[in-house]
């Protein structure tokens, strides 16, 4: 070392420090900079591809793709309004309300149009069923020619679905059809209300069409399937429950309906074990109880089919199918005279069944006549369909407001129910001048 001189040299600075450390230094400064901006570039380019991917999953009506793909996106942007709007929307026509509530408080905290949330907010009240007059606010302000006509037409036909208000729910589903024939829920729905008012011919016919359009669709499949049994026609049916439950074994209805399959087949004991695992599924399902006791029945057993009929026939009294299967259970076990009464009850009942068929028939939105929603809704309520007799006696009342028959027709029901404040206001409506 030179004399005079330290390890620091002259100037006390360290050269091979500036050297060979700086150029590192720089270098990795470049590296988190290059790695943050390729970061950031894809995290933009994954955003963008999942809202394309959201909007093609919509394109082909597969709104559980697109729902996934939507949350992902907000997840990544949670301040883009657009995405916010979008997930919501696409939640509420899944029915995952609070889902929907959340992105849609979110839109509009953020500043979203208010004319949307407004929209969106009456669209989530009407597809649970909670209508008033938004139907008819709906109806005349979103025209043919409006770009969300098709949204308000699908909400308006859940929800009428569900306060079954089947007249209204049909043409909701005729008009969503002639504004856009490639929406299969238009066909899917549609279907289930002619199903629902016994045509069963053309709820088939709706079925095999939304099929058509959503090979994929879950719904569309089962409710297929679930006519083509009503026609007797299980080995139409079998191929697409089987589709159903190769993607999701536990579902419910799939394993009934592979169940009733089998049954016609005479496959007793591999019927059973689906029953059993929707059983195990949903144990309080009729009609799971009810096909445990026709298959136990059927394999000789009336002991042990007579409770699972029973529970399942004193859960739904207008189940024609289990009063006569449990007739038979008792008649087997020599309990005559039960069997006997329950005979006579299963008569009337197949009488009053007849007859409400007849009368659901002829229910259009158009009707002006009381007279087949009255009688309607009576013979619902008498043979323990509650729940469709009370919206047909609502349903008459729409059509034409206070109807003293009606009232009085609510206020013995309210009676025979033990509700005597609620008897009490229908008689004085039926009463009042």
């Amino acid at each position: 070392m030179a004399v005079g001189m330290d390890s620091k040299g002259r100037d006390g600075s360290r050269p091979w420090a500036i050297r060979f450390l700086l150029p590192f230094f720089l270098a990795c400064t470049g590296l988190l900079a290059g790695g943050g901006f390729a970061w950031w570039g894809y995290e933009r380019y994954r955003a963008n591809q999942l809202w394309e991917e959201a909007q093609e999953a919509i394109r082909k009506h597969d709104h559980r793709a697109a729902l996934l793909c939507l949350e992902q996106f907000t997840a990544r942007r949670p301040k883009d309004l657009n995405g916010l709007f979008l997930t919501g929307r696409t939640a509420r026509r899944l029915g995952k309300f609070p889902e929907a509530k959340r992105y849609l408080a979110a839109y509009e905290d953020l500043g979203g149009d208010k004319n949307l949330v407004r929209l969106e907010r009456d669209l989530l009240l009407v597809q649970q069923g909670v209508i008033g007059d938004r139907d008819q606010r709906l109806r005349g302000t979103i025209g043919p020619d409006h770009p969300d006509v098709t949204l308000v037409l699908e909400a308006l036909a859940r929800g009428y679905m569900i306060a079954e208000r089947w007249a209204d729910a049909r043409q909701a589903c005729a008009l969503w059809r002639a504004v856009d024939a490639k929406a299969p829920w238009a066909w899917l729905w549609g279907g289930r209300v002619s199903e629902r008012m016994v045509q069963v011919d053309q709820a088939a016919e709706f079925y095999r069409k939304a099929l058509d359009l959503a090979p994929e669709d879950r719904d569309a499949r089962v409710a297929f399937a679930r006519v083509q049994l009503r026609q007797n026609s299980p080995a139409t049916a079998k191929p697409h429950l089987e589709w159903v439950l190769q993607r999701f074994p536990e579902d419910e209805e799939a394993l009934l309906g592979m169940a009733q399959c089998l049954l016609a087949e005479a496959q007793g004991e591999e019927a059973l074990a689906l029953v059993d695992k929707a059983l195990g599924v949903n144990p309080s399902s009729n009609l799971a109880m009810s096909l445990k006791g026709r298959v136990v029945l059927e394999q000789g057993n009336a002991v042990e089919a007579e409770p699972w009929l029973r529970k399942a026939w004193e859960a739904e009294r207008g189940d024609a199918e289990t009063l006569h299967l449990l007739v038979r259970a008792l008649r087997l076990q020599g309990k005559n005279q039960e069997a006997g009464d329950l005979e006579k009850q299963l008569d009337r009942l197949q009488k009053s069944l007849k007859r409400l068929n007849e009368l659901m028939r002829m229910i259009g939105p158009q009707l002006q006549e009381l007279g087949p929603c009255l009688e309607a809704g009576e013979i619902a309520l008498e043979v323990g369909r509650t729940e469709q007799g009370l919206n047909l006696l609502e349903d008459a009342l729409r059509r034409k407001g206070d109807h003293r028959p009606v009232h009085a027709a609510l206020a013995r029901y309210y009676r025979g129910i033990g509700r005597l404040d609620l008897a009490e206001v229908q008689q004085g409506l039926a009463e009042k001048p």
